[in-house]
């Protein structure tokens, strides 16, 4: 379900060097592009033909024809999405007004969670809800901002009575997956899948028998590759929004996709721990027209 746009993203950190200079003269002319033969575009790229090919390959299209194809494809939904959203399209600039930059981050930040939303494989995600609901022991790591989402998750599956473990010290994570074994869960939440101390942690839980699932913008990546189930976020960088920044809203956005698909199988349960936990802090609470000192 990944357009051309996406399978470049998810696929760049697996590019040679050539077919990376290939990837950005398409994006930059993909209109001019759509009309040219192999030879002219190899001119055009200043690659060879067979860089075409590998790069075909390299993004699971069958040849050159699959590939205009799916340019033609990808100049279509741009210019839907041009028309329907207009200024929230394009890169932020240095000369963007504020009203400008406002609605390009929203805009893109919501195309982020619908290209997810779109392209994530149903299968993997329906079966890493069930590893989950019915493992022994889960482990969630993540480090840096990727910690944040492990976060998210460990606490939402608390409220319902699923007990998780969230690690973000990775001398503690990897104890913590080496002890774990066959009937346990373990998943590892990284933007680029090439985190070394992520995919380590990851491989030591797999090696201990756990079954392993990976959240990652980038499946052909190390931890992509290495996980048993593998769940594709679809975050775009820019020049004002890092990586970082950008993987932090469409992780969130996985972490509620899978605990929504959880919560639906476990309605009753769920929601009766959710109650139970929303009245154990209620005396916590102000009133809304709690008085304030002038």
């Amino acid at each position: 379900m990944f357009d051309l746009v996406q399978r470049i993203n998810a696929y760049r950190q697996n590019m040679t060097p050539s077919q990376k200079v290939l990837a950005d003269k398409i994006l930059s002319n993909m209109e001019g592009a759509a009309h040219l033969t192999i030879a002219e575009l190899a001119d055009f790229a200043k690659v060879s033909s067979a860089t075409i090919t590998r790069f075909c390959e390299s993004l699971d299209y069958s040849g050159y024809s699959d590939l205009k194809a799916a340019i033609v494809i990808a100049i279509d939904r741009q210019r839907s999405v041009k028309e329907k959203f207009a200024i929230g399209d394009g890169d932020i600039t240095e000369d963007d007004s504020i009203d400008e930059t406002l609605y390009k981050i929203s805009f893109q930040e919501a195309e982020a969670i619908s290209d997810t939303a779109r392209t994530v494989d149903r299968k993997s995600l329906d079966a890493a809800a069930e590893a989950i609901m019915s493992c022994r022991r889960l482990d969630i790591y993540g480090l840096g901002s990727s910690y944040l989402a492990a976060l998210d998750l460990q606490q939402k599956l608390h409220r319902i009575g699923l007990s998780a473990y969230c690690w973000s010290d990775n001398h503690l994570a990897l104890t913590s997956a080496a002890v774990l074994k066959q009937g346990d869960v373990a998943i590892a939440i990284s933007h680029s899948g090439v985190t070394a101390e992520v995919f380590q942690i990851l491989e030591t839980a797999k090696r201990s028998g756990a079954k392993t699932i990976a959240i990652t913008n980038h499946p052909a990546s190390p931890l992509g590759r290495l996980a048993d189930l593998t769940l594709v976020t679809s975050a775009k960088e820019s020049r004002f929004r890092s990586g970082a920044m950008a993987s932090r809203i469409v992780q969130l956005a996985m972490v509620d996709f899978l605990f929504v698909r959880i919560m639906q199988r476990l309605f009753k349960s769920a929601s009766a721990s959710l109650e139970r936990t929303f009245d154990a802090v209620r005396d916590n609470r102000l009133s809304y027209n709690q008085k304030v000192q002038d």
